[in-house]
């Protein structure tokens, strides 16, 4: 099983990020021309690469690795959408809003890096330090419902 697969979905957002660049603004349509692994992305892509970049072998997986793989994606995008918040977002939050967690959080970082002078640098940084924060092993909610079935 990979070290600290959190961190490591992570890291590779973050460079991926930092490689392509940010897309921000209205109209992200489905763009075959203009897509791929140069063109500018979402944090939330980028997360996504992030997350592909650790996934197991799927014709041969070690014993529980695609469990503790599970695990990781949800400590990941906790993570990293608390840090961008600044503050943990609580069960009531999404509750409140009718959301699924897993919704919410998804949801906070693609506002987060849509917001108006968000730099590829800045989002960049923002994975970065929010895998120095799995790494060390920082819960940021005391009390998390989201679910590890069906996330990839």
């Amino acid at each position: 099983m990979i070290q600290n697969p959190a961190a490591r979905m992570l890291a590779a957002a973050a460079d991926h990020i930092q490689r392509v660049g940010l897309y921000q603004g209205e109209g992200h349509l489905w763009r075959p021309e203009q897509m791929g692994d140069v063109a500018p992305c979402t944090p939330l892509h980028a997360f996504e690469i992030g997350v592909r970049t650790v996934r197991p072998n799927r014709f041969r997986p070690e014993p529980d690795e695609w469990d503790a793989f599970q695990v990781a994606i949800v400590r990941a995008l906790t993570t990293v959408s608390d840090h961008v918040n600044g503050v943990p977002i609580r069960p009531e939050r999404w509750e409140q809003l009718q959301m699924t967690e897993y919704g919410l959080r998804r949801s906070v970082l693609w506002i987060w890096g849509d917001e108006p002078g968000r730099t590829a640098e800045d989002a960049a940084a923002a994975f970065r330090q929010a895998a120095e924060l799995a790494k060390c092993g920082v819960d940021h909610v005391e009390a998390t419902v989201l679910r590890t079935e069906n996330l990839v």
